[in-house]
């Protein structure tokens, strides 16, 4: 376990996949989501809500369900109300019904609460294609990346594999109504990408991309109104990117992936990072999180973390690692100073 993770704590196991998480303190408590089901990529996922006073003993305070596949959980207070926002995924489309571009349809739902105990119904988010990551607050209003498939107005699609490819930044003065402002990436297979506001006002958006090579996780950057944006290539590959801050500084964490040898049978090794983000754009290695004993080295399911910063040069992440049939969700004080 690397030198700057203080501790480690389980949030919740039960021999299922629990994964893609995020965590954010409310009204004095530690709020923990993410999903529950059968395994990666089955279509029983449901999102369940974790809640702790000191981040070690945790009880659940909710388990909010769609019907659908809910999927990819994040946090966010808006109007003295906590959120929790996710897209959701039909199952697979017959063959009569699948179109060229697209085998599985989405929509983004949000749940909320005012006391972290009572949760409302589920609301479907317009416009109602976009599969919604984690919203910022900026200017008494709300923002938020998306990334979608087949996308609407007229915007070119990639017909040859049908993945996202379109991200466009997204604003909103009630959660729920959501208008575009800009497209921060297309093309390049784009999609799950996190935003952060700086002090300064500048908006930065870490950006997942699969294009065929190999393709790096570019950082982009845009002043208000946030409708030009100038991309800064760096050339690790980085899944399920999440953006934080603290002290002035930007960190980035996610699931590095990184090239096989041939002769260890090609494709890629994957583990859990933190990175600290330079003035160059570039990142730089600050540790790597542990993975439970039963998953393969370098080779399992992983990453999809929240952050908060506790002060003092201590930040918690939550994360989640194991196989793509069992996974836990942890929590790890990290020394970041």
């Amino acid at each position: 376990m690397s030198d700057r993770i203080k501790w480690l704590r389980t949030v919740y196991e039960d021999g299922r996949h629990n994964a893609f998480t995020d965590i954010r303190l409310f009204r004095g408590s530690y709020y923990v989501c993410f999903r529950s089901a059968t395994s990666h990529g089955s279509l029983d996922g449901e999102i369940r809500v974790m809640a702790s006073a000191d981040l070690q003993s945790w009880e659940q305070v909710a388990l909010l369900s769609s019907v659908l596949d809910d999927r990819d959980p994040k946090l966010a207070e808006f109007g003295g109300r906590l959120w929790v926002l996710g897209p959701t995924r039909t199952p697979d489309f017959p063959d009569e019904l699948r179109s060229a571009t697209r085998g599985y349809h989405f929509q983004s739902v949000a749940w909320s609460t005012a006391d972290g105990e009572d949760w409302s119904p589920g609301t479907v988010l317009d416009p109602i294609h976009n599969r919604f990551w984690r919203p910022r607050e900026h200017d008494g209003a709300m923002w938020v990346a998306t990334h979608m498939t087949n996308p609407q107005d007229g915007h070119e699609t990639n017909p040859q594999d049908g993945h996202e490819d379109y991200v466009p930044l997204l604003r909103s003065t009630d959660m729920v109504r959501w208008e575009e402002i800009s497209v921060i990436h297309e093309g390049e297979r784009a999609n799950e990408t996190d935003i952060e506001f700086l002090a300064d006002g500048t908006l930065v958006a870490f950006v997942r991309r699969e294009a065929a090579g190999g393709a790096g996780t570019p950082l982009k950057t845009a002043r208000p109104p946030y409708t030009q944006w100038e991309q800064h290539e760096q050339p690790l590959d980085i899944r399920g990117p999440m953006l934080t801050q603290a002290e002035g500084t930007l960190y980035v964490v996610g699931r590095y992936m990184e090239p096989k040898p041939e002769a260890d049978g090609g494709g890629s090794w994957r583990d859990t990072r933190l990175y600290r983000v330079g003035n160059d754009r570039q990142l730089e290695e600050l540790a790597v999180l542990p993975a439970p004993d039963y998953a393969p080295h370098r080779a399992g399911d992983n990453s999809y973390a929240g952050a908060h910063y506790l002060g003092g040069g201590e930040m918690v992440l939550s994360f989640y690692s194991g196989t793509a049939d069992r996974a836990e969700v942890f929590v790890a004080g990290v020394d970041v100073g």
